[in-house]
């Protein structure tokens, strides 16, 4: 093989894997690298920013199904991980990670009452999710 062809080959080769890499979000099943999710369309938003959750309160309808936009404007991947309580012993969702852009979540209904929601790689970044019914 003669060196443009080879130049050429690896140039296909390498735009492949960034197509392939941009393709898929997580807002569609993907990787959880980001997106372009309108966070309009969701129930809630919350914002990661400066390794903090903004509201650190939510509330929700209880019974319903809901959406959550998890919009990080941080540097690092977060998510957000839904338990019953702070005690973390039962966990109810866990979301993918984003690490740019915004991901929306869906969440199944709940039961009215107060859960405890964090950032699964940053455990001090936490919230409350108020179900009310």
């Amino acid at each position: 093989m003669t060196m443009k062809p080879m130049r050429l080959s690896l140039v296909a080769i390498a735009l492949a894997a960034v197509l392939a890499a941009c393709g898929a979000t997580a807002a569609d099943g993907g990787s959880g690298g980001g997106g372009t999710v309108d966070p309009a369309d969701a129930d809630v938003t919350v914002t990661a920013a400066d390794m903090a959750f903004d509201p650190g309160t939510v509330t929700v309808a209880a019974g319903e199904a809901f959406t959550v936009a998890l919009v990080n404007e941080d540097s690092m991947p977060h998510n957000i991980a839904i338990y019953a309580d702070a005690s973390k012993s039962e966990k109810l969702f866990e979301g993918e990670m984003v690490t740019d852009g915004t991901i929306v979540y869906d969440i199944g209904a709940l039961d009215a009452g107060e859960y405890f929601f964090d950032c699964s790689l940053h455990p001090n970044m936490t919230g409350t999710l108020v179900v009310e019914g």
